[in-house]
């Protein structure tokens, strides 16, 4: 494992439970194939796109998205 490795391996494992739990699944779904066909992922898409213009779904604030800015 590269230098760069084990310091980010050493920065993910200093991390809370809560954030490293969700560091653990980003990490696992990068590696997992999407078996959705373009098409489907384009619907997808859409949909949520329209569930946003229709205010449906209001979204997420800058900071529920990134935390706490330090």
């Amino acid at each position: 494992m590269s230098l760069t490795s084990v310091y980010l391996a050493e920065e993910a494992l200093a991390l809370p439970p809560a954030e490293r739990e969700t560091l653990a699944r980003l990490l696992l779904e990068s590696v997992t194939p999407d078996r959705r066909s373009d098409e489907e992922i384009r619907r997808e898409l859409s949909a949520r796109l329209a569930r946003l213009q229709s205010g449906e779904d209001k979204g997420l604030t800058f900071d529920e998205v990134f935390g706490e800015r330090a």
